[in-house]
């Protein structure tokens, strides 16, 4: 029994600590934590905004402390008018400060890709997408 306790423990300090890891690796862009609505474009940069919750007819994430993350996109493979959208469950990771390694699902399975982080202020955020041979593998400093 003291085994047992004793694996326990260990299991939940070494959980705790790699949370905190994630947090740390984020830096001076820890702030990204919190829900963000989209709020337009600028060349390839997605601008959003910082919001208390999801605005029901726009895309948006909320990107949370515990390494959860939940996105609110096309419920389906239609891109007309009116979208329908759906909130869907997935995961990020810290690769550096500015770049993030999202896992979540859509409505045809789970994605993997990685938003770089190009500004981010209290109320703001922006971000570039990175899919397939895009994504980096290090804390290259974006474009």
């Amino acid at each position: 029994m003291k085994t047992f306790a004793l694996l326990l423990v260990l299991a939940l300090m070494l959980s705790c600590e790699k949370e905190l890891l994630e947090a740390d690796a984020l830096g001076k862009n820890s702030g990204i934590v919190g829900t963000w609505v989209d709020n337009g474009v600028d060349g390839d940069i997605t601008l959003l905004k910082r919001a208390e919750n999801f605005d029901l007819s726009k895309y948006g994430f909320t990107i949370n402390d515990d390494g959860t993350f939940v996105e609110r996109k096309n419920a389906n493979w239609e891109y007309s008018a009116p979208i329908a959208y759906d909130e869907f469950d997935g995961t990020w990771e810290a690769v550096s400060d500015s770049l993030l390694t999202i896992t979540v699902g859509y409505w045809g399975g789970t994605m993997t890709y990685q938003i770089r982080i190009v500004s981010l202020d209290q109320e703001n955020l922006g971000i570039r997408y990175l899919y397939a041979e895009d994504r980096a593998q290090s804390n290259k400093s974006p474009n």
